[in-house]
């Protein structure tokens, strides 16, 4: 019997920028071969991640890796949530805020090479109504733009600057009602983001104090300011010392239920949809086992 792990490569083509032509070659010339035997697919459609990921755990692969953004990593890791099978994570999206989170960076090629050296580690996961997240989830302003960048052809950095700014200048806070763990807040907030990791993507940290093992949210509160404030609070996401602002608040929940007056945007790992009733936030306690690089600065 082989003693390499099995290893599956679940590549989304339409995440991010890049082409995706290379990344089986680059996979061959980079993966260690006297460690794992590896497979690989091209997602589909939306969703086709999360099956493929699936079949991978009925298979009894010992690694399933997902390459692309960060919806691309929801889906795998939704379908190994509760099971031995390790998460590994190749970025190949826009902002990848997971995967520059725990240390794999964006480079395609080293993250192939740390992914040789990657340990294990027990992490939480979460979901909101009945969808599953991983790193993000929240409403307001960040969700508006999730929504119009979904909508757009566009890609990289250079758009999601300008739809910022762009939107920034029209955008007008909502009123939100938001219940914590036996703590009540409501008022006008120009995002409240639910945080199981750090970071949106492109080194913008909304987060920086999140951990990815105790069991709770760390729940952001940007409070609604004149936009000359907002944005000079805001490019403290860039030094990760946003929860330092006068405009921010920072709660630990293990459960978050939000309510707003009326329809609203709210994202899940990036990926927006439009919420009527109450969202309900809850945490899954060390339910997901995800490889780390060696050289992660949040490994425990």
């Amino acid at each position: 019997m082989s003693s390499k792990q099995k290893i599956y490569f679940i590549i989304n083509p339409k995440s991010g920028y890049k082409k995706k032509e290379d990344v089986p070659a680059l996979i061959k010339s980079n993966l260690d071969l006297s460690k794992f035997e590896y497979e690989y697919r091209f997602t589909e459609s939306r969703g086709h991640a999360a099956l493929l990921a699936s079949e991978a755990v009925a298979n009894a692969y010992d690694v399933v890796v997902a390459c692309g953004g960060d919806g691309t990593v929801n889906e795998v890791a939704s379908s190994l949530v509760d099971t031995d099978v390790l998460l590994g994570i190749i970025p190949f999206g826009s902002g990848n805020g997971f995967a520059m989170h725990i240390g794999m960076g964006r480079n395609t090629k080293r993250a192939i090479l740390k992914l040789n050296e990657c340990v294990p580690q027990v992490i939480d996961s979460c979901t909101v109504n009945n969808s599953f997240f991983l790193n993000l989830a929240g409403v307001g302003f960040d969700a508006l733009i999730a929504y119009r960048a979904e909508n757009d052809e566009k890609r990289g950095l250079q758009m999601y600057l300008s739809m910022v700014s762009k939107e920034m200048a029209r955008f007008k806070a909502e009123r939100f009602k938001v219940k914590l763990d036996g703590e009540t807040l409501e008022g006008s907030y120009t995002t409240i983001a639910v945080a199981n990791s750090a970071m949106y993507g492109y080194n913008f940290t909304i987060a920086p104090l999140a951990e990815l093992t105790d069991g709770l949210f760390d729940v952001v509160f940007v409070k609604d300011a004149p936009l000359l404030r907002t944005i000079g609070a805001s490019w403290r996401m860039l030094n990760k010392s946003l929860y330092k602002s006068p405009l921010v608040e920072v709660k630990k929940s293990r459960e978050v239920l939000i309510t707003a007056e009326r329809p609203y945007y709210f994202h899940v790992d990036g990926e927006s949809n439009v919420f009527e009733k109450e969202l309900h936030f809850k945490v899954m306690p060390k339910s997901i086992k995800v490889l780390f690089p060696m050289d992660s600065k949040i490994l425990n």
